[in-house]
């Protein structure tokens, strides 16, 4: 499991659901999202292919955290 993550973004299994943290910089989020989907659930990791359901679709981004990932200044992935 991705244990040795920050927890920014928490992994409920019996809501299914990912707790995010409101101070969580957009970057550090897809990250550990990303971490999350591979690691715990299996899903496929493709390089440059973004955020990837398990069963290999890829995953809307909500526009609240697309918009604050492509902020002037922020760091790259």
């Amino acid at each position: 499991m991705a244990d040795h993550l920050s927890k920014i973004a928490l992994w409920d299994p019996d809501e299914l659901t990912i707790l995010v943290s409101r101070d969580a910089h957009p970057h550090d989020l897809i990250r550990e999202l990303h971490a999350i989907l591979v690691i715990d659930f299996g899903a496929p990791s493709i390089p440059g292919a973004g955020l990837l359901c398990v069963c290999g679709e890829p995953l809307a981004i909500p526009d609240s955290i697309a918009i604050a990932a492509t902020t002037p200044g922020a760091s790259t992935l």
